[in-house]
């Protein structure tokens, strides 16, 4: 036993030592009262200390086999009084029964009243505590807690809030109307018909959603009906991170806007993440990403036999390599990590590390993804997002790759920035491997929309702008995205990758577009603050406000997105994956193209580069008229 566990013990033990003798002397104090108040004359004989002692004995040892002293006393509830009434009734059930053995003169209703007594001393004294404790925890700084769902999450959550110095659970908000009134682990149930009342009346500093169940329709409804109170909202774990162990009823969180953003979760079917990566060599491009490395840590749950990690920037292959070492040890896998530096342009390189690993399977995230800095680096984005692909599907066909996945975008579709145009030349490029190729490699293409948190990604630059005090930019008052987590973006392109049969666009399903501006403005009523719109950028903005402001579309930029080209997909066995066959140049044309591209790349001929983008079909074209039209 260690020296820590040797002191808790003592502790502990020390702890209930006290209240045995405090509670010893609430009882004998409750003999002595009882007898002094019925006769004041009283004279104690040794058959009374006798008695006492009896009495004193029954009650503790009672109180003891009961697990009373197992309570905390900081965070007891109504439910101590069943085993302390059980003592007590005991203590003087003895009592009468020595009265009569010894023919003491004592009448019984002294007894009775020795009972009701001890009882009230025994629970008043812990309750009094309590109440002390509540009142010193409100002075440092310790936060009042109204519990949103008094089911058995809510409960777990009450208790385990109770033992924390940081929160103290008040009261339940429930919407099932037959607990409406009811107490609950010593918290009354109300229902969420005046809940601004409530909030005022008992002094809520924090909401906690103890629902794990529930929708994201749901949960947003709930939160919706706080919006404007001086609170924050916080969120349980889920059942699966309880289950796991990963978190415990107590390990709260602040909500956050994928908690109210994203949508019911689909289980992945295993079957499909397992297909092309259990016991396989697979290689993740670009692995350092927000998407990659999200892959990566999907895939080496599969358990491949190595996984290869290939990046262009140094930090961000350290830190996904440490990331998964770190998973890999905990969990006890056994995977070859093979962390590659280099550029996914160089042909050599990249044919160099398939071939030496043998590698089965690649997804190939790495490209230059921001619209505005592609749009003003043009030559670099198409070097890097067109011929990165070309040499990288070129290496994986020539040594033998079975699965080739190349992770696409919506801005691939009708493209209006060279970004989503070069993303496009990408998905051209893998089927025009594929024709090509002598071996039996697999080529698809996933496209899907904006990933919640992604580096780059609207919400992150919220995020800083609202801690910053504001504003929030917004380029257009109507603008609309897709939007899907990063975990569930990941599972997604995996699970497609095994379905591929070759060809295919894969679509993941991005359920609704959301307007740009709804989510700015949930993002600020979770922060507790409410949004503003100035006129100009002098207009003052009152305390607890965040303006935004609209900016303008940017060069390169769309009003909304879309994912299919002919708008025709078939659906697959995956409820949230669909595909389509779609068809670029010739593979003869679009080798000119890419001919011509790569010397106006080289001499960084951006109005060239653009022209043959054009011309390659890709379907880009200028958001220019747009903007007018808009801002007309």
């Amino acid at each position: 036993m260690s020296k820590v566990s040797i002191f808790l013990w003592r502790s502990n033990h020390s702890r209930t030592l006290l209240h045995i003798l405090m509670d010893g002397i609430i009882i004998c104090s409750s003999f002595i009262l009882s007898l002094i108040i019925s006769n004041p004359n009283s004279f104690f004989s040794s058959d009374l200390f006798i008695l006492m002692g009896i009495s004193l004995f029954v009650a503790l040892a009672s109180l003891i086999l009961l697990g009373f002293y197992k309570n905390i006393i900081s965070h007891i509830t109504g439910k101590v009084a069943i085993p302390a009434f059980i003592a007590i009734s005991l203590s003087v059930l003895a009592a009468c029964l020595s009265i009569q053995y010894l023919k003491t003169d004592i009448d019984l209703a002294n007894i009775i009243f020795f009972g009701l007594i001890s009882f009230a001393g025994i629970l008043g004294a812990r309750f009094f505590y309590r109440h002390i404790k509540m009142l010193n925890m409100s002075k440092i700084g310790t936060k009042r807690v109204l519990i949103y769902g008094a089911g058995s999450a809510g409960r777990q959550l009450a208790n385990g809030l109770g033992l924390t110095v940081e929160f103290l659970p008040i009261i339940f908000i429930d919407d099932d109307i037959d607990l409406e009134g009811k107490i609950i682990g010593g918290l009354k149930v109300f229902d969420a018909s005046d809940i601004e009342l409530l909030i005022r009346k008992f002094y809520i500093d924090v909401v906690v959603l103890a629902m794990p169940s529930i929708t994201i329709e749901q949960r947003r409804h709930i939160v919706s009906k706080f919006d404007g109170l001086p609170l924050t909202v916080n969120i349980m774990p889920g059942f699966g991170e309880l289950m796991s162990g990963v978190s415990n009823v107590s390990n709260i969180r602040k909500l956050s806007i994928n908690d109210v953003l994203g949508r019911d979760q689909v289980l992945p079917k295993h079957e499909l993440l397992d297909k092309t990566i259990k016991d396989q060599v697979v290689a993740v491009t670009g692995a350092g990403g927000s998407i990659g490395s999200e892959l990566c840590r999907k895939i080496i749950s599969s358990n491949p036999k190595s996984l290869i990690l290939i990046d262009n920037s140094e930090y961000a292959l350290y830190k996904i390599n440490e990331d998964l070492k770190v998973i890999i040890s905990n969990t006890n896998l056994d995977i070859n990590l093979v962390p590659i530096l280099g550029s996914v342009q160089d042909y050599a390189k990249m044919k160099l590390v398939i071939a030496k690993f043998s590698v089965d399977t690649l997804f190939h995230s790495a490209a230059y993804k921001h619209v505005p800095l592609v749009e003003t680096n043009i030559a670099e984005g198409v070097k890097n997002n067109v011929f990165g692909t070309l040499a990288v599907a070129q290496a994986a066909a020539d040594c033998g790759v079975k699965i080739f996945t190349l992770v696409s975008t919506d801005k691939a579709v009708r493209p209006t920035n060279i970004m989503g145009a070069s993303k496009r030349m990408a998905e051209f490029i893998c089927t025009y491997i594929m024709d090509r190729a002598e071996s039996s490699i697999v080529f698809s293409m996933v496209r899907f929309g904006n990933v919640i948190g992604s580096s780059g990604s609207v919400v992150p630059l919220f995020e800083r702008q609202i801690k910053d005090g504001g504003p929030i930019t917004i380029t257009h008052k109507d603008i609309t995205r897709f939007f899907m987590t990063i975990p569930e973006a990941a599972e997604l392109v995996i699970q497609a990758a095994a379905l591929a049969k070759g060809r295919e666009v894969f679509l993941l399903n991005m359920g609704e577009s959301i307007k740009i501006l709804d989510l700015a403005e949930t993002m600020i009523k979770l922060e507790n603050k409410i949004p503003f719109f100035p006129k100009n950028h002098s207009t003052p903005t009152p305390s607890g406000h965040i303006p935004i402001l609209f900016t303008g579309l940017r060069p390169g930029e769309k009003l909304y997105e879309e994912l299919l080209v002919n708008e025709e997909s078939s659906e697959t066995e995956h409820p949230l994956i669909m595909y389509a066959i779609e068809y670029g140049p010739s593979s003869h044309d679009l080798q000119l193209i890419l001919d011509k591209l790569r010397i106006a790349c080289d001499n960084a001929e951006e109005y060239k580069i653009r022209s043959l983008l054009i011309e390659a079909g890709t379907g880009l074209t200028t958001n220019k008229n747009e903007n007018i039209k808009e801002t007309s």
